[in-house]
């Protein structure tokens, strides 16, 4: 029993973990993020605005942290600053979440100012203000932010270390920003590392990610780098149209980004010998770069400008800002910028011959190289010896760990009998889930056992009609038999008596035409016509209803065909399978209807036959060389006016084409469904 427990505490507190790491559970903090990540400076204004307006005070203290976000996406950092200060004095402790925050906010700041140490500080404050477990998104950003203070650094396997532990948080809280965010930092590391084909592999993955999702600083940076990474690789023309569409697109609303991607695209027409260009781009981003008070980046725009100033032959020019750079770069003591410009200044002055000038800054560069050497030996003495208190520390704390675990026993004990009491709550309501599901579940098979119940009396009822069908054919073939022998019997006897008394006029032919017996010849062969022709009609209709259209219409054909007074030619297309028959029936007598005006009126003697089946319609086409009709003078008779009918019944299009003396064509388009 007490095992069943325990497992059932288990996914119970698991499931609380997992509700608790997926977000902040603030909905008014969800949205700041949210403004966040899309990089919007003036929706965060309205939003502290509207917090602002809130007579709730956690309200008010989240609208510190916006408004000083507002101001870092604007790109003024001492406003930023200044609230931030207010959030951390003013906002009660207790407030973890909004203080991690702040710090994190505060940790970009002291980084993209070009200290990364103190980068580092502000986020492991943030850090420490989290419990295990609680607010792991924020925990998975914060440790980012400090994997980006240490890449400033240069302290690339701490960067790393944050990343990969970044990266672990994010398979858990299945985070999509986060993931992005770690793709695009892990490419900044390659990126240092000049492991230039794996960096852009990352940009590219970090900016398709922030692009689907609606991250749009992310994207922004990632798309940046992704211009630096070409740019080192030599790709400069791909590189430039990538700048220039960020700027054309961002740069207005972030001065910042501006900044860099004026200095960005200087450098790239650099590389291209385009100096006077490039002087223009690194001006503009000097003028930006004064208006948001970043140092560093002022330093890295004089250096690259210097250069171009030294191409461009304008030396003097060139060293007195290169000169500046230094100033400034010793001013927020980045000794390894300085060392850099002295290099620069040393190879400059040895080309144009000063080699004293050139000497007094190679010993300024040795000097600041030997300081950085000896800074990184003591860092790295620095480290060896926190590792070692820091196993002394484990020890102890090892010692007292088992101190502890005597009494953490009853605690134990306590939090099973609680469990116990959640684990039971969850139990309830996974039976009452499963409850529903059944009743739901016996619904769902009663309807079926309905839907089945009429699947079986629509069978029955189509067996019935196919009854009814097979004797209705079986009639019809009856039918067919009968007509048959009438056929043989009532025409046969006739055409008998008709040869009977023309043997007899023989003798008489001059005086045939008043004699009685030609008269009743004739009215014989009269009556013998129509019996055919009505048996003929009905023998068709039984020929097509078994045999199909292309049999009836051949016998049509046979029977019209006068060799030597009228030749008669049909030619089928697609009729391998057999139509609806009401469709047969009715071409069958719109065809019927239209040979029969042509052997009453057309004197004709050539008759062309031709039915044609393609995808979705059936084309019929009925032509004589008869002597034709005007077709605007003459109204349609009883045969075109059947046919007409007839067509638009099945909703098709009858079109008469004739000229008195050159024969009537006439034509059906019919539609068909398949």
């Amino acid at each position: 029993m007490s095992r069943w427990l325990a497992t059932w505490c288990s996914l119970a507190f698991t499931l609380i973990a997992q509700i608790a790491s997926a977000g902040s559970g603030w909905i008014l903090y969800d949205r700041f993020d949210s403004l966040w990540a899309k990089n919007d400076p003036i929706s965060l204004h309205v939003f502290a605005s509207q917090l602002d307006a809130s007579r709730d005070i956690r309200d008010q203290s989240l609208g510190l942290l916006v408004k000083g976000a507002a101001y870092f996406r604007a790109g003024d950092i001492p406003a930023a600053a200044r609230y931030l200060d207010s959030l951390f004095a003013f906002v009660p402790a207790r407030e973890g979440l909004l203080h991690s925050t702040g710090h994190r906010i505060n940790s970009l700041i002291m980084t993209q100012l070009g200290d990364g140490d103190r980068g580092v500080a502000e986020a492991n404050v943030g850090l420490s203000l989290l419990h295990p477990g609680q607010f792991e998104i924020e925990r998975t950003m914060l440790l980012l932010v400090r994997a980006e203070a240490y890449i400033r650094v240069q302290r690339y396997e701490e960067a790393l270390s944050d990343v990969r532990e970044a990266e672990r948080l994010t398979a858990r809280t299945k985070d999509r920003r986060s993931h992005c965010y770690a793709q695009h930092t892990q490419a900044t590391i390659l990126f240092k590392q000049h492991r230039f084909a794996a960096a852009r592999a990352g940009f590219l993955a970090a900016f398709n990610g922030a692009s689907a999702n609606g991250f749009d600083k992310l994207a922004q940076s990632a798309l940046s780098n992704l211009g630096n990474t070409l740019t080192m690789e030599g790709d400069l023309a791909e590189a430039k149209a990538i700048y220039d569409s960020l700027l054309t697109g961002t740069g207005k609303n972030d001065p910042m980004l501006a900044a860099r991607l004026n200095d960005q695209l200087g450098f790239v027409h650099s590389r291209m010998d385009d100096h006077e260009n490039a002087l223009t781009y690194y001006r503009r981003a000097r003028q930006l770069v004064d208006s948001v008070n970043d140092v560093i980046m002022f330093i890295r725009v004089e250096q690259h400008m210097a250069g171009s100033l030294w191409s461009l032959g304008d030396r003097s020019r060139a060293i007195r800002s290169l000169e500046h750079a230094i100033a400034k770069a010793d001013g927020v003591s980045r000794p390894d910028l300085s060392a850099q410009m002295h290099w620069s200044l040393t190879q400059w002055y040895r080309s144009s011959g000063d080699h004293a000038a050139a000497l007094f800054h190679l010993q300024h560069y040795a000097g600041l190289s030997d300081s950085l050497s000896a800074a990184e030996y003591d860092k790295n003495l620095a480290q060896s010896e926190v590792l070692f208190e820091t196993e002394r520390k484990e020890r102890r704390i090892s010692e007292q760990d088992q101190a502890l675990e005597l009494s953490a026993a009853e605690t134990r004990r306590k939090s099973i009998q609680r469990n116990a009491l959640i684990a039971s709550t969850v139990l309830l309501a996974v039976i009452a889930v499963l409850l529903i599901r059944t009743i739901r579940t016996r619904r769902r098979l009663a309807q079926k056992d309905k839907e089945l119940h009429n699947e079986h009396v629509d069978q029955l009822l189509s067996q019935q009609e196919i009854k009814s069908i097979n004797a209705m054919l079986e009639g019809q073939e009856k039918e067919r038999d009968r007509m048959a022998k009438d056929l043989h019997d009532r025409l046969g006897s006739m055409l008998g008596g008709i040869k009977a008394n023309v043997a007899v006029l023989e003798d008489r032919v001059e005086q045939m035409s008043h004699d009685k017996q030609y008269v009743k010849v004739n009215k014989l062969l009269d009556q013998a016509v129509g019996e055919l022709r009505q048996i003929s009609h009905d023998m068709a209709a039984a020929t097509l209803s078994r045999f199909g259209l292309e049999k009836a219409l051949k016998d049509l054909s046979d029977t019209i065909h006068i060799n030597g007074r009228l030749s008669v030619e049909l030619k089928t297309f697609g009729l391998d399978h057999r139509l609806d028959r009401s469709i047969e029936l009715a071409v069958y007598r719109m065809v019927q209807e239209l040979v029969s005006n042509v052997l009453k009126h057309a004197q004709a003697r050539e008759l062309s036959i031709a039915v044609t089946r393609s995808p979705g319609r059936l084309s019929v086409v009925v032509a004589d060389d008869g002597r034709g009709f005007d077709t605007d003078a003459a109204a349609d008779g009883m045969g075109l006016a059947n046919v007409r009918s007839r067509a638009s019944a099945l909703g098709a299009t009858v079109q008469v084409d004739s000229t008195p003396g050159k024969g009537t064509t006439v034509s059906v388009e019919c539609p068909v469904v398949e």
